[in-house]
């Protein structure tokens, strides 16, 4: 295979013209490193006063050049041809903090660009799809170097190559680190959420957003009913919830889901078996429902009348048995007295054991809303 296709630079890129002078070379990775940083500690703050630069951290701007500077040259500092994904990618921060970074050490005068980055022409497409390069563009090129604009303390540049960012690796390529890598955490401990090498007081407690009660119940609900379609059960309870709140205030069950999914078919739409976005999907299946008419409340009414029906007649028959049984002896007599006490011992029983029913009903409600706090809060 052919090797990837590299633009090569014009010849004038490094030597100086008329309306500007050519870029110097640095004198070593780590020192360029080190003056950048007291660069940073003498100037950043008078310049971020007078609002000459954005607000950039301490320890941002040293992952960022460490980053920016494994992309140079060893001996000289140039043909620093670093993209901003890639940045991105090893510093752990957004695309805009990159190109902060970028201005605020341009403006203390330590990076030239030489080349801005450009998109490629056709030709060029075409020659890097041979070469399996699928970049559309070309990354700009640019030359470190100590400050042209601004002094420098040589002995706070001393003090911080003492304390340690360690020498350099021998090639410059592929490395963006220093041999002390606990000076920034990497960019792979962030985006795998490792914990922090140091304590970070910027950071805020993520709330978790609360969702109504009978919500949640109704999510949790359709989730385990398995006549739900299968990507409603793959939903997350605070999503489902989310799209179910006004439909459980109105006092929406999972039969009423499962109806409002039968009239959507009956109706003669297609049930798409694996939507893009489920969430979405579920509440254009619901709002041709409307909200205040649940569609499985009139079966629950028939079940309702039904259950009832039976009660009563259970209860008239209770009714009729009992009075055959006290009407067949006389009102004195033992059989009849002894009917009236056992009747009477099972009322008081009866009405014990309704109350412990609903002591124990009022338990379970509240330990599974309890439950589904709990389950909110994580």
């Amino acid at each position: 295979m052919l090797p990837p296709l590299r633009l090569p630079l014009p010849e004038d890129a490094y030597t100086g013209s008329a309306d500007r002078e050519a870029p110097p070379c640095w004198w070593g990775r780590a020192r360029w490193l080190a003056h950048c940083l007291a660069l940073y500690d003498e100037n950043y703050s008078a310049l971020r006063a007078a609002q000459s630069v954005e607000s950039v951290s301490r320890k941002t701007f040293t992952a960022y050049l460490i980053a920016e500077s494994s992309g140079a040259d060893y001996a000289t500092g140039r043909n620093s041809r670093v993209t901003v994904g890639r940045l991105q990618r090893e510093v752990a921060r957004s695309e805009s903090t990159i190109h902060r970074c970028r201005r605020l050490l341009a403006r203390l005068g330590c990076r030239t660009v030489v080349f801005r980055g450009r998109q490629r022409t056709l030709a060029e497409r075409l020659e890097s799809w041979k070469r399996n390069d699928r970049a559309r563009g070309w990354a700009a090129v640019s030359a470190l170097h100590e400050s042209t604009a601004l002094p420098v303390d040589n002995s706070a540049v001393k003090t911080l190559l003492e304390q340690g960012f360690g020498t350099p690796p021998e090639r410059s390529s592929g490395f963006s680190f220093l041999s002390r890598s606990k000076s920034v955490s990497s960019a792979e401990d962030e985006m795998k959420r490792r914990a922090p090498r140091d304590i970070d007081t910027r950071s805020r407690r993520k709330i978790s957003r609360a969702y109504d009660q009978r919500a949640l119940l109704l999510a949790e609900k359709c989730r385990r009913d398995e006549r739900m379609p299968l990507w409603v059960r793959r939903i997350s309870r605070s999503q489902l919830a989310a799209a179910l709140t006004r439909y459980a205030i109105a006092g929406w069950q999972a039969d009423d889901v499962h109806g409002a999914f039968e009239e959507f078919r009956i109706s003669g739409k297609k049930l798409i078996t694996t939507p893009d976005r489920p969430v979405g999907y579920l509440c254009h299946i619901l709002r041709f429902v409307p909200e205040d008419v649940p569609p499985a409340l009139l079966d629950r009414a028939r079940t309702v009348a039904a259950e009832e029906a039976e009660r009563a007649a259970k209860r008239q028959l209770f009714a009729e048995m009992r009075a055959a049984a006290v009407n067949a002896a006389a009102a004195d007599s033992p059989g009849r007295t002894a009917a009236r006490s056992v009747i009477a011992q099972l009322a008081h029983q009866n009405v014990g054991n309704a109350r412990a029913r609903a002591r124990q009903a009022d338990a379970e409600s509240r330990a599974k809303a309890r439950w589904t706090n709990d389950e909110a809060d994580r």
